[in-house]
């Protein structure tokens, strides 16, 4: 990452307000730092690549996991990415910051060598990522979402389609160096009320924003 920026520069937002903002990379980013037990952290400046194809076949093959389900990957020019399957044919691939060409390249490449109908659309700037992360991050979502969060019904590397906070929301339990932790993915319109709706239900555990440069990063952790 970069945090050169010339004046005139376009720069891109997350639909989540930033608190004690710098521009990174092109993205406005949050630079707070915490150590609170539970936090919450923007992520959406992560390149996202949506990939629709055929249930089962050879891009399924190829990508490595099913329905319901996480796995990482290194992909050459990019770096470290976080594929999850996040609905019968469709599959959500998280790069870095910044990645969201070459990674969309590399996936249309195997896509044709597939020989299936299929297609990938980066997705980047239409949608919000936001992080909840720490021992009290089960209970914190336990007020805004129905679904049985126990390890038994979501274990680590789970990805499922709920809805939290009455808003249609991506969840994978993507746990960090062997502490709980969720990424949680919605549309772009929909950001701040649910990084608002996070905090509100977090805040009797003490949860804090963490800015986006720090803590373990969501690509380098939480290995299958």
């Amino acid at each position: 990452m970069s945090d050169q920026y010339n004046a005139g520069e376009p720069v891109s937002r997350s639909a989540v307000a930033v608190v004690n903002g710098r521009v990174r990379d092109g993205w406005e980013i949050g630079a707070g730092v915490s150590t609170a037990r539970l936090t919450l952290r923007d992520e959406s400046p992560l390149s996202k690549i949506v990939v629709r194809a055929p249930f089962t076949g050879a891009v399924r093959t190829d990508l490595g996991v099913s329905f319901g389900r996480t796995t990482r990957a290194d992909v050459a020019g990019v770096g470290q990415v976080l594929v999850v399957g996040a609905a019968p044919g469709e599959w959500v691939v998280l790069g870095p910051i910044g990645s969201g060409i070459r990674l969309l390249g590399d996936l249309h490449e195997r896509l044709a060598a597939s020989g299936e109908f299929a297609s990938a659309v980066d997705i980047t700037h239409g949608r919000c990522l936001v992080r909840l992360h720490g021992p009290d991050a089960r209970r914190t979502l336990a007020k805004v979402c129905g679904i049985d969060l126990a390890d038994d019904s979501v274990p680590d590397g789970s990805a499922l389609r709920t809805s939290v906070a009455r808003i249609v929301t991506d969840m994978v339990r993507d746990d960090v160096d062997g502490e709980l932790s969720y990424l949680l993915h919605c549309e772009r319109s929909s950001g701040q009320f649910l990084a608002d709706m996070l905090l509100d239900a977090g805040s009797e555990f003490g949860i804090e924003v963490t800015g986006f440069a720090s803590g373990a990063a969501t690509l380098a952790g939480g290995a299958r």
